[in-house]
């Protein structure tokens, strides 16, 4: 499967087990931990913003700010993608998944196919050895396990529903 259509898959998964999901149940903790559903996609935004930052890296920038503050302290980044986006409504941070999920996918659609497959491109990311195609097939397993989360979150709440 292209890289190309992983990640398009992977933000079908988010969509569909977010489908529905009622208001109240956006905000209740104990989806991952203490994170909520609402804190689950604002962590995916986060992946998605720091996707289209390493792409970037891809036409020969610099990595940005926020993509080495992934690289060099991930659990703060994690943090601080949830406490960024904690006043926000559940609607607003979907909002953002989206616009982001939209230019992530543009931005990986712009790159020579070649180029996806070639290890050494990426030298932030595993010590140069991974490619494009590592890359968004690690954040795609990252999105399938938060997903699945909140199936089983889902399940456990099912009267709520």
């Amino acid at each position: 499967m292209s890289a190309t259509q992983t990640l398009e898959n992977s933000h079908l998964m988010v969509i569909q087990a977010l489908d529905d999901l009622p208001e109240p149940m956006w905000d209740m903790p104990g989806v991952s931990g203490e994170w909520s559903a609402k804190d689950i996609v604002a962590h995916l935004t986060s992946y998605e913003l720091l996707l289209i930052d390493a792409l970037q890296t891809a036409h020969g920038e610099k990595p940005s700010p926020y993509l080495m503050r992934w690289v060099n302290d991930l659990q703060a980044f994690n943090n601080e993608a949830i406490e960024a986006r904690s006043y926000k409504t559940a609607q607003q941070i979907m909002n953002e998944y989206q616009d982001a999920q939209i230019r992530s996918t543009d931005a990986l659609a712009s790159l020579p196919a070649e180029l996806l497959e070639k290890k050494g491109i990426l030298d932030w990311y595993r010590s140069g050895e991974a490619s494009i195609a590592d890359l968004v097939e690690g954040f795609s397993r990252h999105a399938q396990q938060h997903c699945q989360q909140i199936v089983q979150f889902r399940t456990a709440n099912k009267q709520l529903e």
